[in-house]
């Protein structure tokens, strides 16, 4: 069983960083800004392995050391005895990734290593290590943007801790603290998983370039890089997010509350739950793999022949699972925290309390039949929104909508 341990945090940059690590939460930090000690790339060609200083690459000087020994990219390529391919751009590796690679993407500039060639005053004043408007500049001119007027973007649709993303016809949510990249930082969560923007996009568009094709609020996310609403990671970046390519695979806050804490975390989907909020609730020694219960129903195969009138009839005993499935789902609607103490009946009392006594009921085994359970449900709609009949219509829609998909024969 996977777990997790959070602290709720009003800065975006560390509001979904578990408390267990956030030793590393200065160190990460500093991965979006460029300093000295980041001026060098690890790479490789064929078997030799060597440094690359971004100053004399921009310089065009001898920048790879190894074995303490200076080359240029060609003569770096010789070294590694790829001479044949003719092209350092693909024989040269940093972290498994082609320079060429990265160039496309914009996280290296173009450079050629030739004699004699005269460099102009603009490319001498090229920073010497990867600063973010750089690789954006670079990134633009690869992929013929067309330097479009950035004025016209209503920056107030990009404010808070997360975007509405799309590509084609998938959609999701970015988490602005979980973005690093393209292939690192799993920050865009789809109805199944947590994905990067690599993986996002090879969804519906393989072949696109993610800074162009995956749109929030209809703006591509390079221009939103640009306008500092994303902060792009270095290449060469050795923070948590960067490092470790398989964390945050689950969800920071429980799936009923919408709060941190410490979590649960479903082995087969991206949900987490405080041990209480689950229905049922997990007990706190658990171990091994765990699913929750949304996952454990749609696992179960259809074997039931009733309609809905014979389910609605048959004792709650038969379907448990059914009933704690649909009340946490209208739990985690209600944004509340289901375990509240319920006082006594009272006019005053607001419907997500009122479900936290439906809950209790279901617990104690106090409805005998799936329509009585369902009735108390209503109930709480009922005299929550007496006052307020169009609200007692849309709750009363998704409970039907939840039972037809839950209860479904």
């Amino acid at each position: 069983m996977k777990k997790k341990s959070c602290k709720k945090s009003r800065q975006i940059r560390s509001s979904s960083i578990c408390s267990s690590k956030r030793k590393k939460q200065a160190k990460s930090k500093n991965c979006l800004q460029s300093s000295s000690s980041q001026s060098r790339l690890p790479v490789t060609c064929g078997y030799k392995e060597g440094l690359l200083d971004l100053k004399k690459y921009y310089k065009r000087q001898k920048c790879i050391l190894s074995e303490d020994r200076w080359f240029t990219p060609t003569e770096f390529e010789r070294f590694g005895r790829k001479e044949k391919n003719k092209k350092w751009r693909t024989s040269i590796l940093c972290k498994g990734i082609t320079l060429q690679k990265l160039i496309e993407d914009g996280f290296l500039l173009p450079k050629t290593f030739m004699k004699g060639r005269i460099h102009g005053e603009k490319q001498k004043k090229r920073p010497e290590v990867l600063q973010q408007q750089v690789v954006l500049e670079s990134a633009e001119k690869s992929n013929g943007s067309q330097g479009e007027d950035d004025d016209d973007i209503d920056m107030t649709k990009f404010e808070g801790a997360t975007l509405p993303v799309a590509c084609g016809s998938n959609s999701g949510v970015l988490h602005k603290c979980r973005f690093a990249g393209e292939r690192c930082g799993r920050c865009i969560r789809t109805e199944n998983s947590w994905l990067t923007p690599e993986g996002f996009i090879k969804l519906n568009k393989p072949d696109g370039i993610w800074r162009k094709d995956i749109v929030s609020n209809g703006v591509p996310l390079g221009r939103l890089i640009k306008k500092k609403v994303l902060e792009l990671h270095t290449i060469n970046c050795d923070c948590e997010i960067c490092q470790e390519l398989d964390q945050h695979l689950n969800d920071d806050v429980c799936f009923v509350c919408n709060s941190e804490g410490n979590l649960v975390c479903c082995d087969e989907c991206p949900r987490a739950f405080h041990h209480h909020c689950h229905l049922p609730a997990v007990p706190e020694d658990s171990s091994g793999k765990w699913s929750c219960i949304i996952c454990v129903l749609k696992n179960m195969k259809g074997s039931s022949q009733k309609n809905q009138q014979d389910i609605m009839s048959s004792p709650v005993s038969q379907y448990t699972q059914h009933c704690q499935c649909l009340l946490l789902h209208l739990l985690r609607e209600c944004m509340t925290d289901p375990c509240t103490n319920i006082p006594g009946g009272s006019e005053n009392i607001c419907g997500p309390m009122m479900l936290g006594r439906v809950k209790q009921n279901l617990e104690n085994n106090n409805c005998p039949t799936v329509q009585v359970f369902v009735s108390d449900i209503e109930y709480v709609f009922h005299h929550c929104t007496s006052k307020r009949d169009n609200d007692f219509s849309r709750m009363m829609s998704r409970l039907m909508e939840l039972l037809e998909t839950i209860f479904k024969p």
